[in-house]
């Protein structure tokens, strides 16, 4: 019989969902490889200590004990003095301590004289929490975590600018997943540090291999994606011994088998002296989530503030946030329900062989899964016989995808939700697994009957209710309004629902480029296009 369970929203916490789902079958395990303390393989009594997360604490501390691992360069360069007087141009700041006997194996030598100071741009206003942060990133391989427009791009600019002062044969990249990051970073490479452009190059993978090898040898500073970072290191076309400094943006995403982790490992494997720089503005708010950029990423310093720190809320722009709950129609909730039933034997099935931590069905989250199906892989139980072993890993997928299916369900309505499993259903491991479960197929039906009475979702008529009372008061022509969706496939759903109030708003889609089947998004182009339109009319 079915159960009555209340309908409970799954707390993803910067959980990667598309990953999750898409790697069903990819292993998440990094290899920790004792043998590489550092990155250069480097002990120094200088190094910074990794840093752990500790729960119940606003801020991050940096108190793990164990091997160092993570600073690297500081036997070239010692820590930064307070900042002296500024420059008529520049700001220079004294260095103590440049070269250490130790050569070890590193390939770009350092200009003695330049890595004496170490200069911060004065043709933009000086905010010292930007100055400090940019002073613990030149020494230490650091995570930044500074909300958006706070300045994380001056950050990166300032440390990749000195990077190229101290090493004139050295390598420095930026990487980041979308076009318009880039964009700004190199705007600001060039315009605020004067970076000459002569010795810079952004690639993507639409550049062919050949030609990225040229440029890897014949230029000084790289932009790039994370997937062109990591193939061109697997390949040896990025000379990667010549890497002085690397800033990875979009931190965050660094987990798993992400371009960023795969790009780290392969070069602690070579190894490479490289600083390391990282930056996100939402780094997680789960210990965990958190501790396992600052491991993949080689972190030893975390430099956090939130738009309530004193020394940063006077650049915080005002702004008003108000929370509305809308409730879930009562065909979404059966239709919940009935996934939980879905849910359940396979969640006794693996807690029954000890598989599981969390043995809630109800509340079971796709870090508890992955987790759980990362510690099997590792050490599956004695008693189980291997060829049991594709039954597990079958079990682990489907239960992710259904946890998938009702986050989009819970978040975005029954139609991204149903378009999800119709989709699963077709082909593949979790249409294998669910060919005869009868559950699912309740599941199906449910939604395909509240689709075609063609009621509204509870979100999309509030959205509406809040936009026409805003125009009520607001001008058309001088307001503008964007409305943000985390799941490409609502944005129509937004689309169709704002169609029905076109006499009051005119709304134009902005989605980025996708690498899935069903959307490939817009072009770089279609986006400038799209902001051009967002000036002249009212709705985004």
């Amino acid at each position: 019989m079915t159960s009555t369970v209340p309908f409970q929203l799954i707390d993803d916490d910067e959980f990667d969902w598309e990953a999750a789902v898409r790697e069903i079958d990819v292993a998440c395990e990094t290899a920790n490889n004792p043998s590489f303390t550092t990155i250069n393989q480097a002990s120094s009594s200088n190094f910074t200590p990794p840093v752990n997360i500790f729960n119940n604490s606003s801020y991050y501390s940096s108190t793990k004990t164990g091997t160092c691992k993570q600073s690297t360069l500081d036997k070239f360069i010692g820590k930064a003095r307070p900042p002296v007087n500024p420059a008529v141009e520049v700001r220079h700041h004294q260095g103590n301590g440049i070269i250490n006997s130790d050569e070890r194996t590193c390939c770009v030598e350092i200009d003695a004289e330049a890595a004496k100071t170490w200069i911060y741009p004065v043709n933009v206003p000086l905010r010292e929490y930007q100055l400090a942060i940019t002073k613990t990133a030149l020494f230490t391989n650091t995570l930044v975590a500074l909300p958006t427009g706070l300045g994380k791009t001056l950050i990166a600019a300032v440390v990749m600018y000195n990077y190229f002062r101290w090493f004139p044969d050295g390598k420095i990249v930026f990487a980041a997943p979308s076009r318009p990051l880039v964009m700004q970073q190199i705007e600001a490479c060039h315009n605020i540090v004067g970076i000459p452009q002569e010795w810079t190059i952004d690639m993507t993978g639409q550049v062919c291999p050949t030609k990225r090898a040229c440029f890897w040898k014949s230029k000084r500073v790289f932009f790039v994606t994370p997937q062109v970072l990591e193939k061109d290191i697997q390949s040896g076309t990025c000379l990667a011994k010549h890497l002085v400094c690397l800033v990875i943006d979009e931190a965050h995403r660094a987990s798993g088998n992400y371009s960023y982790c795969v790009a780290i490992r392969e070069l602690l494997a070579i190894p490479v002296q490289l600083r390391i720089l990282a930056l996100t503005a939402t780094p997680g708010s789960k210990q965990p989530a958190v501790q396992q950029i600052i491991d993949n990423l080689q972190i030893s310093a975390l430099e956090y503030r939130n738009e309530s720190d004193p020394d940063v809320i006077p650049y915080v722009h005002d702004r008003k946030i108000e929370l509305i709950e809308v409730a879930l129609g009562k065909e979404a909730v059966d239709i919940n329900k009935q996934l939980v039933e879905v849910i359940r034997p396979y969640v006794a099935r693996l807690s029954t062989l000890g598989l599981l931590q969390n043995r809630d069905y109800q509340t079971l989250s796709p870090p508890d899964l992955l987790n759980s199906r990362d510690k099997f892989r590792r050490a599956p139980p004695l008693d189980l016989p291997q060829n049991r072993y594709g039954e597990i890993e079958a079990c682990f997928g489907g239960l992710i995808t259904l946890s998938h299916i009702r986050k989009l369900l819970s978040s975005h309505g029954i139609r991204p939700a149903y378009e999800m499993l119709e989709e699963k259903l077709k082909q593949g491991p979790f249409a294998r697994l669910m060919s005869k479960n009868e559950d699912i197929w309740k599941v199906k039906l449910l939604m395909q009957q509240s689709l075609s009475h063609g009621a509204p979702s509870p979100k999309l008529s509030k959205m509406v209710e809040v936009l026409v009372d805003h125009f009520k008061t607001k001008d058309p022509q001088n307001s503008r309004v964007i409305i943000f969706s985390n799941f490409r496939g609502s944005v129509r759903d937004i689309m169709n629902t704002l169609a029905t109030i076109g006499d009051l708003v005119k709304a134009t889609e902005f989605i980025g480029q996708s690498s899935g089947k069903a959307s490939k998004g817009q072009s770089q182009k279609v986006q400038q296009a799209v902001l051009q339109v967002f000036m002249l009319h009212s709705t985004f």
